[in-house]
């Protein structure tokens, strides 16, 4: 629990800067789980999520889950 809330408060600090990148998230994948639980939370209690960090965290993890499945393909074609 106490993870989380550090996770929490390393997305709002970061958030004072602007929201992170897709590159970022993708380059550290903590922040992504940071950043998509946070989004989930404002999702579940009804609040927008329409935002470009929200955006970024589903585009990064959309991104990842690509080069996973290509990783996958390309070994079973060996």
């Amino acid at each position: 629990m106490k993870k989380i809330f550090v996770l929490i408060a390393l997305t709002m600090l970061l958030s004072a800067c602007g929201p992170a990148s897709v590159e970022d998230m993708i380059d550290d994948p903590e922040l992504l789980g940071a950043v998509l639980q946070e989004c989930t939370v404002k999702m579940s209690q009804g609040k927008d999520v329409d935002t470009v960090e929200c955006q970024n965290a589903a585009e990064a993890q959309r991104i990842m889950a690509e080069n996973l499945m290509k990783g996958m393909l390309k070994q079973l074609n060996q």
